[in-house]
């Protein structure tokens, strides 16, 4: 992986847009639920008008994506405005060793990754484009063009109902919520299971809603049951002799990652799960993300990039996952979301379980901003 490609980039300009659109049908969660969607993106556009884009990360609560929104826009033009870019990595990298002291007086962890690694994602989109190039092949030019994805935020009271839509609209593999007691967990299970054709999947996602004894189980049902993984059973941060015990009373792999926002947390994960899903905008960008995802492969584990966002972070999910290989899935929400197909356009649509990445160069989608004006509510730019 090189961010040194597309020669040096000199940042111009920044654009920094909120935009945010009701939601008929929530996204339900262990801990609470999503009931509107909110993204926003910054844009990057270098001296000879050539943009990149990226998501910052804030679903949980959504009125957070104003005030992260408003963060960008306080940090992104000292560490951007004028300055050359000849190594994203590199300048990933200084950007949260320069904020690290403000992380910490303010404790605002969270957001400050977010920014950045919005940012990190702009500088990647932006490379590529300039190189006229997809993504996926700046990150490796052998990168493929077709990937496996799953359908993902099937919601307690109508998971079932919902993995028949998405079966309709070409999935073959399935991401239960579950969280939500015994009995109702058990029986959307039992019906989704009931339904599901040779060689479908289903994998279940639990928030991090059990403790150690609880998570076990659950474990030991959903494996009789034939589930694929459990995804985050335990709040992220038990210590890890939590993990490791249930690591080894499992009968069915372990998922998680989204919560690590540190290598030395992943590292130490890596001994204990089976599928490592980082997530592009909370933490670590493109830059980070992919050698993850590397790190996780040469471990012998499955990458399976996490995103229940918009639009743009799922294109860099997708542009990653396509370039290191692997038999990981992209997680693909299948809720309604008016602002993501609208920064899609028709892109990533769904055949046979897999999804076919645009050809054009770095995400392959041109975002039609005015196209979305009706449900923009903040706009700030700098240069």
């Amino acid at each position: 992986m090189s961010g040194q490609g597309a020669g040096a980039i000199r940042v111009a300009r920044i654009r920094i847009e909120v935009f945010r659109a009701p939601m008929p049908n929530p996204v339900v969660v262990s801990f609470g639920s999503i009931t509107e969607r909110a993204i926003a993106m910054v844009a990057l556009e270098d001296a000879d008008g050539a943009v990149g884009r990226g998501d910052i990360w804030g679903n949980f609560p959504s009125i957070t994506m104003e005030y992260r929104a408003r963060l960008a826009g306080r940090l992104l033009p000292d560490l951007l405005l004028g300055r050359t870019v000849d190594d994203i990595p590199a300048h990933y990298a200084a950007m949260m060793r320069q904020l690290r002291v403000l992380a910490i007086q303010s404790g605002e962890y969270g957001p400050v990754a977010a920014v950045v690694a919005a940012a990190d994602q702009a500088l990647w989109d932006l490379a590529a484009r300039r190189r006229g190039v997809p993504l996926r092949r700046l990150l490796d030019p052998a990168a493929r063009d077709r990937i496996p994805a799953y359908a993902s935020g099937l919601n307690p009271d109508d998971g079932p109902e919902m993995a028949g839509r998405a079966r309709e609209a070409g999935h073959r593999n399935f991401k239960l919520k579950v969280g939500f007691g015994e009995e109702t967990d058990r029986g959307n299970v039992v019906a989704i299971r009931r339904d599901m054709a040779e060689g479908e999947r289903l994998f279940v996602d639990a928030n991090q809603r059990w403790d150690l004894e609880a998570a076990e189980r659950a474990a030991g049902w959903l494996a009789d049951a034939g589930v694929g993984w459990l995804e985050e059973p335990m709040r992220a941060d038990l210590p890890d002799e939590c993990w490791q015990r249930l690591r080894a009373a499992m009968r069915l792999p372990l998922a998680g990652g989204e919560n690590l926002a540190d290598h030395g947390l992943i590292d130490r994960a890596l001994g204990w799960l089976d599928v490592m899903q980082p997530d592009v905008g909370k933490w670590g960008g493109v830059s980070d993300n992919a050698a993850i995802a590397r790190r996780a492969l040469g471990r012998g584990r499955t990458y399976c990039p996490h995103w229940l966002a918009g639009a743009l972070g799922l294109l860099h999910s997708a542009n990653i996952l396509a370039a290191v290989g692997g038999d990981g899935l992209l997680e693909m929400d299948v809720n309604p979301n008016p602002l993501r197909e609208a920064v899609l356009g028709g892109a990533l649509r769904v055949q046979d379980g897999h999804v076919r990445l645009p050809d054009g160069p770095g995400l392959g989608v041109e975002t039609d901003l005015e196209a979305m004006a009706d449900w923009r509510v903040a706009s700030e730019e700098f240069a």
